[in-house]
């Protein structure tokens, strides 16, 4: 079947441009090709952008974006569309002459924009089946075949999912079997039974092949998006993760991690690798094992590699010492979420470490010549005014980079969706009020005792 696959645009008051490699959609496309399918990409995502008008929706902000109060002042400065038009996407979609559409439906305040795209595949290809998956679609399956406007939920991992799917509609056969899919019968919605793969060492590459050569810049180098393991083994209250991934983590093998960086450095000619793993130094023999060999490659071949953690490192699992392996693998950044100071609320949403923890590594960062970026969430349920104040002043304290993220819910009912994102301000408490949540972020911008705090925002 010819298969096309859509990374859809998004809509929003900030985008973080380095996440233009759509992995989930370039493993299954991989895996499709391995099956004897045909596969097209439209990447949604690039550098392109345009302001447009804020939805109605966010009227909210006005007076914040109006304010000539610095202490409530919106630190963005326009709404835009951020990627390929959808005209564009459009045009695409009737161009490839696909049987069959995946469309990813990962991040929930974007779910309009997968909507409106899903509208214009039943439009240029009527004849076409649609297939969506991502943790959006994951958390919301009946809205998407009851709604949304799609034949098939993937609902976890989707390599053999999709290689499922395609051979039962080729030759008629029951879906039952197909794993990981939630879809309708005469009777109502079913959910087949969850799967997740053993193994993923044995799996393709993402087809990387399918990138523009726009997509694999970022930060003026030429970068490649990549995973060394799936999953995460803990269960952080905030987190959906285990969603798409099940419970647990599944490693792969150091040597099939540094195979896959070998032929994106001498091959694709990548200087900058970005590891986008949920937690990438959980074990930390493996963790060692593969530092050493990302040094030792690099010192082989004489290429120098700037890496990347971009979801951050989860420090449960970590010595102090392997903050020096990874300075001398290439990491230039040691990215750290402590979430709050309190342990408390460490404990409510289930964190693996404490603030103790948390400062040893980030002096160790310090130490190291790295520059350390702590980040920790603003808004959560039960935090106050107080706890967000002593969490800023206990970061600041360790001269480090402090990044809020302000608190969004994707487990909210429909009519917040769209609000669910950091850059909404939009979840109020009984404790933080939307003044409170704009006048607390704003507060982080303003160096103390010293230290240089910089704005920043979770995705």
């Amino acid at each position: 079947m010819r298969a096309c696959f859509i990374n859809t645009p998004i809509q929003d008051f900030y985008y973080t441009s380095i996440r233009r490699q759509p992995l989930g959609l370039l493993y299954i496309m991989a895996y499709l090709e391995t099956a004897g399918h045909e596969v097209t990409l439209i990447n949604g995502h690039s550098l392109k952008r345009h302001a447009i008008p804020l939805p109605e929706e966010f009227s909210y902000l006005t007076r914040y974006i109006e304010s000539g109060d610095p202490t409530l002042a919106f630190p963005f400065a326009r709404y835009c569309h951020f990627g390929m038009s959808f005209d564009e996407i459009q045009k695409r979609i009737a161009q490839s002459h696909a049987e069959i559409f995946f469309i990813s439906c990962m991040f929930t305040p974007y779910y309009e924009e997968s909507d409106r795209v899903i509208a214009m595949v039943r439009e240029s290809a009527p004849g076409a089946i649609i297939v969506v998956g991502g943790y959006h679609a994951a958390l919301y399956p009946e809205y998407y075949l009851q709604t949304g406007g799609a034949d098939f939920v993937i609902q976890g991992e989707g390599e053999e999912s999709a290689v499922a799917l395609l051979r039962a509609l080729e030759s008629g056969a029951g879906l039952s079997h197909v794993p990981n899919l939630v879809w309708r019968d005469g009777h109502g919605i079913v959910r087949n039974e969850r799967r997740v793969i053993d193994g993923i060492d044995r799996l393709p590459r993402p087809a990387r092949k399918y990138l523009a050569q726009r997509d694999f810049r970022a930060y003026r180098r030429r970068a490649a998006a990549m995973i060394t393991s799936r999953g995460c083994p803990n269960r952080c209250g905030f987190c959906s993760s285990g969603v798409i991934w099940g419970r647990g983590q599944r490693l792969r093998s150091v040597d099939a991690v540094l195979d896959e960086i070998r032929e994106c450095a001498e091959e694709l000619g990548a200087t900058m690798i970005i590891f986008e793993d949920d937690n990438i130094f959980a074990s930390p023999g493996r963790a060692a094992d593969l530092l050493g060999g990302l040094a030792a490659y690099q010192t082989k071949s004489g290429i120098a590699l700037d890496l990347a953690a971009m979801n951050g490192v989860s420090l449960e699992g970590m010595d102090e010492g392997m903050v020096e392996l990874m300075r001398g693998a290439g990491f230039r950044e040691l990215n750290i979420s402590l979430m709050s100071h309190s342990g408390e609320l460490q404990a409510a949403q289930g964190r693996p470490f404490d603030s103790a923890r948390f400062a040893r590594f980030a002096r160790a960062g310090r130490r190291a010549g790295m520059n350390v970026r702590a980040y920790f969430i603003l808004g959560l349920p039960g935090q106050t005014a107080r706890e967000v104040r002593d969490t800023v002043e206990f970061l600041k304290g360790l001269d480090v980079s402090v990044f809020p993220s302000v608190y969004y819910n994707v487990r909210a009912p429909r009519s917040q969706w769209k609000m669910q994102r950091s850059s909404a301000f939009y979840n109020e408490t009984k404790e933080l009020s939307r003044d409170d949540l704009m006048r607390l972020f704003n507060e982080c911008r303003v160096p103390r005792h010293g230290t240089n705090a910089r704005l920043g925002i979770g995705a």
